[in-house]
């Protein structure tokens, strides 16, 4: 998860921004005003399912929580990536694109072969492009399920993503677009 004393000096910036209340922004997120301000003093740390309400209330992508790099180079150099931590260890996300400034965002997407269904509910409407680069991954949309194997791709509306998973049992990595930035 991001650094605790980072996300709360974001969290309590971007609250100001917005001239909410820990009150007002407890209302909009579910989450008690109490936490919040824990949060805010690095006391206590977010679940991703707590992180996703605060994104979206604040109209914030995940990654704005996340520490990063003050480097302004267009490169992103390979032990230099944001990473994104979720509550489930066998699941990561690093981010590809140097910032989340542009109209697009690019996501290695690593899952471990006992995994099962990674999909998160996005805070926008989307549009993404899958290509696999090791193991095979099923994408469950609205419609039917496909399973792309190295160097196969997909396009959809994020909408329809309903599905993500392992489908030979191996570890999985991926390379995700999508646009607009969400994470």
């Amino acid at each position: 998860m991001p650094s605790d004393l980072f996300l709360g000096k974001r969290l309590h910036k971007r609250r100001n921004e917005l001239q909410l209340t820990l009150r007002d922004l407890a209302e909009k997120t579910d989450l008690t005003p109490s936490f919040l301000s824990q949060l805010e003093r690095g006391l206590a740390n977010p679940s991703l399912s707590s992180l996703q309400r605060l994104s979206d209330a604040l109209s914030v992508p995940l990654l704005y929580f996340i520490e990063g790099k003050t480097n302004h180079s267009p490169v992103v150099r390979a032990g230099a990536r944001s990473k994104l931590d979720l509550d489930d260890d066998r699941v990561s996300y690093e981010l590809l694109t140097a910032d989340l400034t542009g109209s697009v965002e690019v996501l290695l997407g690593v899952i471990q072969s006992d995994c099962q269904n990674v999909v998160r509910k996005l805070s926008v409407e989307t549009e993404e492009v899958i290509f696999v680069l090791e193991g095979a991954l099923r994408v469950g949309l609205k419609d039917n399920e496909y399973v792309l194997n190295v160097g196969d791709s997909i396009r959809f509306e994020g909408s329809n993503l309903v599905r993500l998973c392992c489908a030979d049992g191996k570890l999985t990595r991926w390379i995700s677009i999508i646009t607009p930035p969400v994470f």
